[in-house]
């Protein structure tokens, strides 16, 4: 909460586009995630297990058969009670999934890096938060692919879901450009801007 009143957001700088085929894989996941009818069903576990290691997920020789379901849970979903294989779920325990990882795809680093400070933040409010049942609707999306270009082809969700985020952001930025043009203002002259504003939504709405 900023000093005026308004919401900051603290920009963690985690961005990066994701390539079409580790993109596919990565909404896979997270439907198999979302779709699981509980944390130790057999089927729903080898599923994610096997979306895991079709993302590039590598275990170690020794790691127990649930290892790659136990981490793409704890990854993806910080509201797991109970992990799969009797793991735990703190990154620093000598139990905890993470230690059975012998490589991660480079691909999906910054994915993993941004998982884990969105998991720390939500920890640190007490908030259970589900990844995987947030970002299941985009990955239905991705998997989907509906939709044609301006020349008659297939969209790709990859084309989609970039474009339409490129426009968001766009949005965003020149909000912000005006927003803090409107801040350094001098006071009379930055309500009258503001009461207009307002004026000129309540005669769109």
């Amino acid at each position: 909460m900023l000093e005026d009143g308004s919401i900051g957001l603290i920009d963690y700088g985690q961005v990066k586009q994701i390539s079409g085929r580790a993109r596919q894989s990565l909404a896979k996941a997270i439907v198999a995630l979302d779709d699981r009818k509980s944390d130790d069903d057999p089927d729903d576990l080898k599923k994610i297990g096997d979306l895991a290691l079709e993302l590039g997920v590598e275990v170690k020789e020794d790691a127990k058969p649930e290892a790659t379901a136990a981490i793409a849970l704890w990854l993806f979903d910080g509201s797991v009670e109970k992990l799969p294989g009797g793991y735990d779920k703190g990154e620093l325990s000598p139990n905890s999934p993470v230690k059975e990882l012998k490589s991660f795809p480079q691909d999906l680093v910054l994915v993993g890096r941004s998982t884990i400070l969105i998991k720390g933040l939500s920890s640190r409010l007490g908030i259970p938060w589900s990844l995987s049942r947030e970002w299941a609707p985009t990955a239905r999306k991705v998997l989907a692919g509906d939709g044609k270009n301006s020349s008659g082809s297939k969209i790709s969700s990859n084309e989609k879901i970039q474009f339409r985020s490129i426009m968001s952001m766009l949005k965003q930025w020149s909000k912000g450009k005006i927003t803090r043009g409107i801040q350094k203002l001098p006071p009379r002259v930055r309500s009258r801007v503001i009461s207009l504003i307002l004026r000129l939504q309540e005669n769109r709405s």
